[in-house]
């Protein structure tokens, strides 16, 4: 079995700097994606955040003055707010990996047991007097 892994991936297990580059690549590759992601969305964000104004006047009767320094205010506004949700979501996460081997046990849901359901009693009733 280590001879069919060893030939697949060429011998990098036996090399650990080939080993370690293949895991740099892999890493990378993650990382790179999820930037790409995040940009794509604060490039959304941005957009959605410049042409608020536009709605507010149009929508809520707002006089917030529609010129190119104010929507890039709005959108870079919008873009730093997102940015900070991110880093916030981030120390979440980590906090809540750091802290789960000090959590107890999640309580277990208590599931409801019905009984006897009315259709079930009836007919149990029914069935009764017919035997008798």
């Amino acid at each position: 079995m280590l001879d069919t892994i060893t030939s697949l991936f060429g011998g990098a297990l036996q090399q650990p700097s080939l080993l370690l580059f293949f895991l740099l690549f892999f890493l990378f590759i993650i990382v790179a994606y999820k930037v790409v992601k995040m940009l794509v969305r604060a490039l959304a964000i941005a957009v959605i955040s410049g042409l608020f104004p536009i709605f507010a006047n149009m929508f809520f009767g707002m006089s917030i003055p529609i010129d190119i320094p104010n929507v890039l205010w709005f959108a870079m506004t919008g873009v730093e707010i997102y940015f900070v949700y991110q880093i916030l979501v981030s120390i979440g996460t980590i906090a809540e990996f750091i802290t789960k081997p000090f959590r107890r046990g999640k309580a277990k849901k208590v599931e409801k047991v019905i009984i006897m359901e009315k259709g079930k009693d009836k007919d149990e009733k029914e069935k009764g007097r017919e035997r008798d």
